[in-house]
């Protein structure tokens, strides 16, 4: 599941990307709030999240959670284990820009 069918308001959603992965995000653009919930992918748990992206192949010695969670590249939000891509994230940055 991404964000997008995460099914909270675009506050709460801009909210939980500063919180949580330091992302700024322009509540007041739809194409940029999309593209943010787009890039945010709900897990079950660790184990789900590295099975599903295959984290663990590309990072073998960075798979714990303590890492990913402290790094910010992994959160715990309401039961959930969410991942933000920050690959995906700037990388379409650079797209729209161009």
């Amino acid at each position: 599941m991404t964000g997008k069918e995460w099914g909270i308001s675009d506050w709460q959603f801009v909210e939980i990307l500063q919180r949580e992965f330091a992302v700024e995000v322009d509540d007041n653009c739809p194409k940029e709030l999309e593209r943010a919930r787009m890039v945010l992918m709900i897990y079950e748990d660790r184990e789900d999240f590295l099975e599903k992206t295959r984290w663990q192949q590309d990072n073998p010695e960075l798979t714990e959670e303590p890492y990913l969670t402290e790094n910010r590249i992994c959160r715990w939000i309401e039961g959930k284990f969410v991942y933000f891509s920050r690959l995906l994230w700037e990388s379409d940055s650079k797209k729209s820009v161009r």
